[in-house]
């Protein structure tokens, strides 16, 4: 079984993976949501792997409220979830694609894509909160 987390932007998709038992997030890759093409190529990865758990990166505001994009990731959401039963957790997101950007500038980074590094971090912040 596999968990995957998702940073779901206007563009594209970063995709991380983790084993449930070891809980250490791996960077996928990167997916354009241009003609659906991320949402096929996710369905397939839930397929493939017999994921358990999707865990959705959602970009709340300061107060924890919901932002403009957080419309555009449920839509995206529903249709995975009308094509496959797994089950499917949010977490809030907000500024993992800066933590992830700063992080790479740190470490080496190369050939890695800040929002598949996004997805790591969305995945690290679901098993923080729930251990």
């Amino acid at each position: 079984m596999t968990i995957i987390g998702v940073d779901v932007g206007t563009v594209r998709v970063g995709v991380a993976t983790a084993d449930p038992q070891v809980r250490i997030p791996f960077p996928l890759g990167v997916w354009l949501r241009a003609n659906y093409k991320a949402e096929k190529d996710l369905l397939t990865l839930i397929e493939e792997r017999k994921a358990s758990l999707l865990v959705v990166g959602m970009p709340l505001d300061a107060k924890g409220g919901p932002t403009a994009m957080c419309e555009s990731i449920q839509g995206f959401v529903r249709r995975i979830a009308k094509r496959t039963p797994i089950k499917i957790e949010y977490v809030d997101e907000a500024f993992s694609t800066v933590e992830a950007s700063e992080k790479m500038s740190y470490a080496s980074g190369q050939g890695t894509h800040v929002d598949a590094q996004a997805a790591c971090l969305i995945l690290e912040r679901y098993f923080a909160l729930n251990p």
